[in-house]
C-alpha cells in the first residue's frame, strides 16, 4: 500500500520515461545544429563546463541542460537526475558530473567511453581552487600576492590527507563511522579578523587540531585498522599529501578561499581608500582555469576531446 499518496513507478516505467526524454534531447540537438546536448548537475556548473569544452573543442557547439523533468513531473537537477539518463547516452547526448568519490572508488561505467564527463576532483569547485589559479586571482584582484594560496593549500592538504585515507578505508569497514557530513563539517573553518595573518596559520592550526582529535578517535576505535592499502591506492590514482585538497569536498574549500580572498580585498581597500568597486575575488577566481598545469584537468580535457572527435 502506498501510504504517502504518491504514484509508485515500476523500473520499466522509469526506464521508458527517461529513454523518451533522452530521445527528445537528441532530436533537438540535431534540429538546432549542436554537436551534443549535455545534461549537467546545476545552472551553477555551466561556467565550469563551458570553459572545459571551449578549451577542448573550440569549434564545436553544445547545448547545456541544467535541469529536466523527473518522472513525477518536477523540474529536477543534481547528479542523480543526470545519472537517470546513463543508459541512453551517445555522441549526441552526454552527461557531465562531479566525481565526488567515484574516481577514487574507481566506479565502473563513469567515463568518456560511456559518454560521461567527470571532474576527477571531488567537484568542479576544486578546479577553481587550484593553488596557482587562486594566486592569479589574488594578483588580479589585489595587485600582489600577500597570501600564498599555493603554500596554504599544500599545508592544508598535508593536514587533511590522513582523514581522506581513513574515510576511504572506513567506507568498506563501517561507513557510518565517518559519514561525509562529519568530514564536511570538519572542513568548514571560521574566517576571523586574523585569518590571513601568517598565511592562514590560525586556520591551519584549527584544522590540524580537529584532524588530530578525529584521527586519535579512529585509532582507538579501530586498533587493528590498516589504511596503508588505501594510501597506496591513492598514490596510484595520483592523490598524495600535497594535492589531496583537490579530492575533498570542493564546496567547503571554495567557500574558504573566496572568504580569504574577500578579506584580502577588504584589507587592500583599507590601505588604499581610493579603490572603489571593481570585480570581486570570486569573480576573478572563476574567470579562468589552469589548463595543462595538473593531471586532473589534463585528463578531463582529454576526455572531452575524445567525446567530441568525429
Amino acid at each position: 500500500m502506498n501510504l504517502e499518496g504518491r504514484p509508485q513507478y515500476t523500473d520499466q516505467e522509469k526506464y521508458d520515461f527517461y529513454r523518451l526524454a533522452a530521445k527528445r534531447f537528441k532530436a533537438e540537438t540535431k534540429l538546432y545544429g549542436y554537436t551534443a546536448a549535455i545534461h549537467i548537475e546545476n545552472k551553477n556548473d555551466e561556467i565550469f563546463w563551458g570553459k572545459i569544452l571551449r578549451q577542448a573543442l573550440p569549434n564545436k557547439k553544445f547545448r547545456f541542460i541544467t535541469s529536466s523533468r523527473s518522472i513525477g513531473g518536477n523540474v529536477t537537477c543534481g547528479c542523480t537526475q543526470c545519472l537517470h539518463y546513463k543508459d541512453f547516452l551517445d555522441k549526441r547526448f552526454w552527461i557531465a558530473i562531479d566525481s565526488d568519490y567515484r574516481y577514487l572508488n574507481q566506479q565502473t561505467d563513469v567515463d568518456a567511453q560511456h559518454f560521461i564527463l567527470q571532474t576527477y576532483t571531488y567537484s568542479f569547485e576544486n578546479h577553481f581552487c587550484f593553488g596557482e589559479n587562486a594566486n592569479q586571482a589574488e594578483v588580479e584582484c589585489c595587485g600582489e600576492i600577500k597570501f600564498d594560496f599555493v603554500a596554504f593549500l599544500r599545508e592544508y592538504s598535508r593536514i587533511v590527507y590522513p582523514l581522506l585515507v581513513w574515510q576511504l578505508y572506513l567506507q568498506g569497514v563501517s561507513p557510518e563511522a565517518f559519514p561525509q557530513r562529519v568530514f564536511h563539517r570538519l572542513l568548514t573553518l571560521p574566517i576571523g579578523a586574523r585569518a590571513t595573518e601568517n598565511n592562514g596559520a590560525s586556520l591551519l592550526q584549527i584544522l590540524k587540531e580537529r584532524v588530530r582529535k578525529l584521527e586519535t578517535h579512529f585509532r582507538k576505535q579501530y586498533p587493528e585498522a590498516d589504511p596503508t592499502w588505501y594510501e597506496a591506492r591513492c598514490q596510484d590514482l595520483g592523490v598524495h599529501r600535497d594535492n589531496c585538497y583537490l579530492y575533498v569536498r570542493g564546496h567547503q574549500l571554495y567557500d574558504l578561499l573566496t572568504c580569504i580572498g574577500k578579506r584580502l580585498r577588504q584589507e587592500r581597500k583599507q590601505k588604499e581608500p581610493e579603490i572603489k568597486g571593481g570585480r570581486s575575488f570570486e569573480n576573478f577566481l572563476t574567470s579562468h582555469l589552469c589548463f595543462g598545469q595538473y593531471d586532473e584537468i589534463r585528463r578531463l580535457v582529454d576526455d572531452a576531446v575524445k567525446l567530441g572527435s568525429d
